[in-house]
């Protein structure tokens, strides 16, 4: 603040107590300042409407206000510029009632030496600055917290019954609202498709990103059945609304109960199905995130028939990238190996023993990203 220029609005009608102010700041103001003179409240208030200030120096006694009416009408109209009050009456009743009321300082005319004067405006900015912030952080977080609740709402609170299938899901956002996304959509032909998504960067604006992700494919799902169909619509949706900065990976599989069968599209977001023992198939990409090119068309790959004890898992960059505190990375392996070690278990207790077994790989460090996992069994 020393480099700053503080603009005063001194609110004084005695020419012998502004010439004092003056004065006592010109002697010891340890940086540059402007002091505006005013001798009614009404053209404070004036002033105050037509230009910033960092403080007012407000004299209770004027022409057109006594009292501590004078105080409380500059309070309602000041805005979040910090009031020191320069009284005439050594009251301590009205000191306490001012400062109560939102008065940064009560300071009494003839006690005041330079000191004191340069203090009661340095703290009287500080305080009010400091509580400024603290009311903009309470907001803000309200508003993340509002929006976070929101959010949750948009994601299943449980997965569907599917004939042949055990499912189950999770995600552990890692600030109030997440870019990660997860859904079970229900499809025309009686199939369901699972979705998982990552959206790029972090904050509110990949959770809204995600939110019209959401809408945009479950309003596809009633009209197309191909889930490339789907993505490659979805894409020219946010191609058009993003910029070069944000991008979605997502992957789409389409599960049909009367076959056990798969097929997946897959924009950036890879998945897996693990066999009997140790095989695994990767479900790779088959094209670029969404929301990259306008024209992308998104291709499905072939069609999987699913068999007994088979599971199919994604999960985005949350679970393969969490660290240890020596830097070491989660890894896809290990996640895979987590999957295998519970195959005999539920799906909601694998997604758990996998989410439990990320949070002790990092040993209760910050979680740095969300963990997005989704498991289908298929039944025996």
């Amino acid at each position: 603040m020393e480099n700053e220029r503080i603009r005063i609005l001194l609110v004084e009608d005695d020419a012998d107590d502004v010439w004092v102010v003056r004065n006592l700041l010109g002697d010891r103001w340890d940086g540059p300042f402007s002091l505006t003179h005013v001798e009614l409240l009404s053209a404070a208030i004036e002033r105050l409407s037509e230009e910033p200030f960092d403080v007012v120096l407000l004299d209770l006694s004027l022409p057109d206000s006594t009292g501590l009416e004078t105080f409380f009408f500059m309070y309602a109209r000041a805005g979040n510029v910090p009031i020191v009050i320069l009284s005439g009456y050594d009251d301590e009743q009205t000191a306490v009632k001012a400062v109560q009321a939102g008065a940064q300082d009560y300071l009494v005319k003839g006690q005041v030496d330079d000191n004191a004067l340069m203090r009661s405006i340095r703290y009287a900015i500080e305080r009010n600055r400091r509580r400024h912030a603290e009311k903009q952080l309470r907001s803000t977080t309200e508003e993340f917290r509002v929006a976070g609740e929101i959010q949750q709402r948009l994601y299943p609170a449980q997965a569907p019954r599917l004939e042949g299938f055990d499912m189950a899901g999770a995600l552990h956002p890692a600030t109030a609202t997440a870019g990660d996304y997860f859904d079970y959509i229900p499809m025309r032909d009686n199939c369901v498709a699972i979705v998982v998504g990552d959206v790029s960067s972090h904050g509110m604006g990949p959770a809204l990103l995600m939110s019209e992700t959401r809408a945009c494919l479950r309003t596809l799902a009633q009209t197309y059945v191909d889930v490339g169909d789907i993505l490659t619509h979805t894409n020219k949706v946010l191609a058009a609304d993003t910029d070069d900065f944000h991008f979605v990976t997502l992957a789409m599989a389409r599960l049909d109960p009367r076959t056990r069968s798969l097929i997946y599209a897959n924009a950036g977001q890879r998945g897996f199905l693990l066999h009997g023992g140790d095989d695994v198939t990767t479900l790779d990409s088959t094209s670029p995130p969404l929301g990259v090119q306008e024209d992308m068309i998104v291709p499905t790959g072939r069609p999987l028939t699913l068999l007994p004890g088979e599971i199919v898992t994604f999960f985005t960059d949350g679970v393969y990238e969490a660290e240890s505190p020596g830097k070491v990375r989660f890894g896809v392996e290990r996640a895979l190996n987590v999957i295998r070690s519970e195959r005999r278990q539920s799906a909601d207790t694998i997604v758990d023993a996998l989410c439990q077994e990320i949070v002790g790989f990092r040993r209760h460090q910050p979680q740095r990203d969300d963990v997005t996992v989704v498991i289908v069994k298929v039944e025996e």
